[in-house]
């Protein structure tokens, strides 16, 4: 008689195996949302996003909502409405630095939550600088049946620019709330939303594309942004003055009026301070790009 070889498996992954084998024999039964989910073989393929989009749509502007946008000028009617709330997506240190009145912090996934919440009339508050995800959650929370929620354009850097009331115990003034770190600037650059603007920065060409002035006037920036309102239905979320030297506290507030009610941010550490930045993102773009070890398909 010929002898008989059994090899054990490990208590592990036998159970697993069994489990696997169980799966198999009962898939019909599972969940349409397990039914349907591809198998790890399917990672080898490009496989489309819902709606058509790809991996990389991903981050694009397409499920930011403008129509949440509300200027700094409205507050004072939206706070008229029965149930007002304005909350505050900043960060703890920066809410408790300045705010505006009976201001709640709160950050989006914590709103979700609050089902009281969704018959009142919300307003979003950030702080200016990194709002496209603020409007892309506006738009999510409509979805799903908040009933009147906004957006503060501009944030509290706009708020400051049209001296409303704040609490808080460090204040800042209007044009240094407004101004932008690299990062953000290159963030801004990157949001189809917002008109970023060269003036007089011939370097910044060599980075950025955007429309030039040499003119530092108010009135050769209100004329480019008159002209990106004809083009674009939407509103613009802002717009972004950007500058090889300082800009005063008078001329942001001249740049502030002609463009009235989009906001206003301001970038000046300038070109050499951005190209160190991007510099330094290089590895980080170039891991993302080349993705995880892709496993062996077939």
């Amino acid at each position: 008689m010929p002898t008989i070889s059994i090899r054990l498996l490990p208590v592990g992954l036998l159970a697993v195996c069994t489990a696997m084998g169980t799966l198999a024999q009962t898939n019909s039964e599972l969940p349409a949302v397990l039914r349907d989910m591809p198998q790890s073989g399917s990672m080898c393929k490009n496989t489309p996003l819902p709606g058509g989009a790809t991996p990389n749509d991903a981050r694009t502007d397409q499920n930011v909502d403008m129509g949440c946008a509300l200027s700094a000028a409205d507050v004072n009617t939206f706070l008229q409405k029965s149930g007002s709330t304005i909350i505050d997506t900043r960060q703890e240190k920066d809410f408790a630095q300045f705010h505006i009145p009976n201001a709640i912090r709160a950050d989006v996934a914590t709103i979700r939550l609050k089902n009281y919440l969704r018959d009142k009339p919300l307003l979003l508050v950030g702080d200016g600088k990194a709002d496209r995800e603020l409007y892309a959650s506006c738009g999510r929370l409509r979805a799903q049946g908040f009933k009147s929620v906004q957006v503060l354009m501009g944030g509290m850097a706009g708020y400051l620019a049209r001296e409303l009331p704040v609490d808080g115990r460090g204040i800042p003034s209007a044009l240094e709330a407004a101004r932008l770190d690299p990062a953000q600037l290159w963030v801004q650059s990157q949001f189809r939303e917002s008109l970023v603007i060269l003036v007089d920065s011939p370097k910044m060409a060599e980075i950025l594309r955007a429309p030039q002035v040499t003119d530092r006037t108010s009135q050769a920036i209100a004329s480019i942004v008159e002209r990106r309102r004809k083009e674009q239905k939407t509103p613009l979320a802002n717009v972004v003055i950007v500058t090889e030297g300082p800009i005063s506290e008078a001329t942001f507030r001249q740049y502030s009026q002609v463009v009235s009610p989009t906001p206003v941010l301001v970038y000046s550490a300038g070109t050499v301070a951005l190209k160190g930045f991007l510099q330094s993102q290089e590895a980080v773009w170039a891991a993302r790009a080349h993705g995880p070890k892709r496993p062996r398909c077939g």
